[in-house]
């Protein structure tokens, strides 16, 4: 008795963390003496408290009787701090109380009624439908709409026939809720059954969201209706429904009941809110539209795809709507690129390559000789991107073009080529080979390489210029080609450091036979990075004649040499390498002596 006194002198304190403990401190005493405080506390001014409260009572054994008890608090007036309590409590509580929550559902207060009904809403269970369905048909038209609403959330289908037939009652705000209620649920219905509401203006935007999920390509003519609606909101309703009626849509209802219908909006006054619709901040609307744009085929909307494709978060949905166009978008793309900016002008040409239509070969023709770097590069890729092998000749005079970026593209279109037309892209890669530009030069080394072209590689690796040689090493390595060999070790000689890099690197591949012996030597290379890349080559190609080498390296190298080398060594012989990794974990340079005693950790391990 006086630890219960104790607690509620300290639960109606003026201190709020003393509440909070005070409550807190309720945990795990009987039921019978602390239910009256944890009451107390669920209207406590103070969240925290209320929360803390709430944890309690949800500790306790739920008796029916304590249900009840707790159900009937909705009836007190004048805390909502309360009434969210109890609300919080009974939720959480779940399916359980259920039978409680309909004892009540005849309370004589609405306001308690309408708690009841969002209490099992939020409880989610498919077996009070039969009552909610009932509870649609309440005089006081707050509940009705909350029994909706509530019949939503639970999400069921078999809710849909109980809500279609409260659409009788002709009140705006059941309406409403029955209509939200149906786009939770989200099941088709028979929209016979709701599109009579698009004659009141105050429920056309819910009416429309609504069939954008349960109707299908049937609400197509009114939806395009009320594209011509006066009101913006309704307008875009509209066109969100539309959008998403035609994607869900089978291929079939597409061609023949959506899209031609659709297309009759071309030239007409409906294109212009659509136009307009694409600026809205809501991206769904704006999607629509520029998607929809694409199936009427109004070449009005060209102009607005090419200012959209400038957006990333837009680019893809202005192509499709472009794609869907087809060549109606081709003719009006290059029409407007006669007289378009330098910006505009690089956005087709980049159009260009990704539709691939004929209508577009001017395009890309004239773009070539464009004014405009930019848009010289975009053609010169979109050539490589559609294949048009006939542009060859043209795409090769901009390999020697002033701008960098220009001719590197152009070089890749040629890439690109290459599989289709081997020939042609062989004389300008070795026009390329043989000029006095070391940029020419350079893209020589990709397109040869594209080309596997071997012997022209081998001539551009001994190139005076250590930049080309080094290129041109490195692709003869990547073709692992056996009869790069002899060159790739030739070129562990070269005077330029670069270049022996990349011929110790390239020497990795197993393939190069014969050629440890010379990776060996590379490990006595005045370049520490050439050492490093022999080691790394030598320890792939798991080698067990450079195990020895690689050991008497060991003795005078130091940090990332000898950690480099410590690995090499695991590699090629895991065994006789564990002595040598005992001997370094105590190496004076403690990332060496790390790493030598996690290599001993995973050579245990797999001993």
């Amino acid at each position: 008795m006086e630890l219960r006194e104790d607690i509620h002198s300290r639960i109606v304190s003026v201190d709020e963390e003393e509440r909070r403990l005070a409550v807190r401190s309720l945990r795990g005493l009987p039921l019978h003496e602390v239910k009256s405080l944890a009451f107390t506390a669920l209207g406590d001014e103070s969240w925290r408290v209320r929360k803390e409260a709430v944890d309690i009572i949800l500790s306790f054994s739920r008796s029916e009787e304590l249900a009840r008890e707790i159900v009937a608090m909705l009836s007190l007036q004048g805390n909502p701090g309360l009434r969210n309590s109890v609300v919080e409590v009974l939720q959480s509580i779940g399916a359980r109380i259920l039978p409680q929550l309909v004892e009540q559902l005849s309370h004589n207060d609405p306001g308690v009624r309408k708690f009841l009904v969002d209490i099992m809403g939020g409880i989610g269970s498919a077996s009070v439908l039969p009552e909610l369905s009932s509870v649609l048909y309440d005089e006081d038209l707050n509940v009705a709409a909350a029994a909706a609403e509530s019949m939503g959330l639970i999400g069921e289908e078999e809710a849909l026939p109980h809500l279609l037939r409260a659409l009788e009652r002709d009140d705006l705000l059941i309406r409403y809720a029955i209509l939200e209620a149906l786009v939770k649920i989200g099941r088709p219905v028979p929209i016979g059954r709701v599109i009579q509401m698009a004659a009141d203006p105050l429920l056309k935007r819910a009416l429309f969201e609504c069939l954008g999920v349960i109707a299908n390509a049937e609400a197509t003519p009114l939806l395009l209706d009320a594209l011509r609606e006066r009101a913006r909101n309704i307008r875009e309703a509209a066109l969100v429904a539309l959008e998403s009626i035609r994607n869900r849509s089978s291929a079939a209802d597409i061609e023949n009941l959506i899209d031609p219908q659709l297309r009759s909006l071309a030239g007409g006054e409906a294109v212009e809110y659509l136009m307009s619709m694409r600026e809205s901040p809501d991206r769904r609307v704006k999607v629509a539209a520029i998607s929809i744009l694409g199936v009427v085929k109004d070449i009005r909307a060209v102009d607005v795809f090419i200012r959209e494709y400038r957006d990333e978060n837009f680019r893809e949905t202005a192509l499709n709507a472009l794609k869907n166009m087809g060549a109606v978008a081709g003719l009006q793309l290059a029409e407007l690129f006669i007289d378009s900016d330098d910006e505009s002008r690089s956005v087709i040409a980049h159009i260009s390559g990704e539709l691939n239509l004929p209508e577009l070969s001017s395009v890309m023709l004239s773009g070539l000789d464009d004014p405009c770097p930019m848009v010289r590069a975009l053609s010169a890729e979109a050539i490589g991107k559609t294949g048009k092998v006939e542009l060859i000749p043209e795409l090769i005079k901009l390999l020697d073009d002033q701008q960098v970026e220009v001719s590197r593209r152009a070089t890749a279109a040629l890439v690109r080529l290459s599989g289709i037309d081997m020939v042609n892209v062989s004389g300008a890669a070795i026009m390329l080979s043989d000029s006095d530009r070391l940029e020419s030069r350079l893209q020589a080394v990709t397109l040869l390489a594209a080309l596997r072209d071997l012997s022209h590689l081998t001539l551009l690796s001994k190139d005076e210029n250590p930049l080309v040689r080094r290129e041109a090493i490195t692709a003869l390595g990547e073709l692992h080609s056996p009869e790069s060999a002899g060159r790739l070790s030739m070129a562990l000689a070269d005077e330029e450091p670069d270049v022996r890099l990349a011929a110790a690197s390239a020497l990795a591949w197993e393939g190069f036979d014969g050629e440890s012996g010379a990776l060996a030597l590379a490990l006595d290379d005045p370049s520490e990075r050439v050492r490093l890349a022999a080691l790394r080559s030598l320890a792939r190609r798991r080698d067990r004649a450079a195990f020895p080498r690689i050991v008497s390296l060991m003795s005078s190298a130091t940090g990332l040499l000898l950690i480099t080398a410590l690995q090499a060594v695991v590699l090629i012989d895991p065994e006789g390498a564990l002595c040598l990794l005992e001997n370094e974990q105590y190496n004076e340079d403690e990332e060496v002596a790390r790493v030598a005693r996690g290599l001993i950790k995973e050579q245990v391990k797999v001993f």
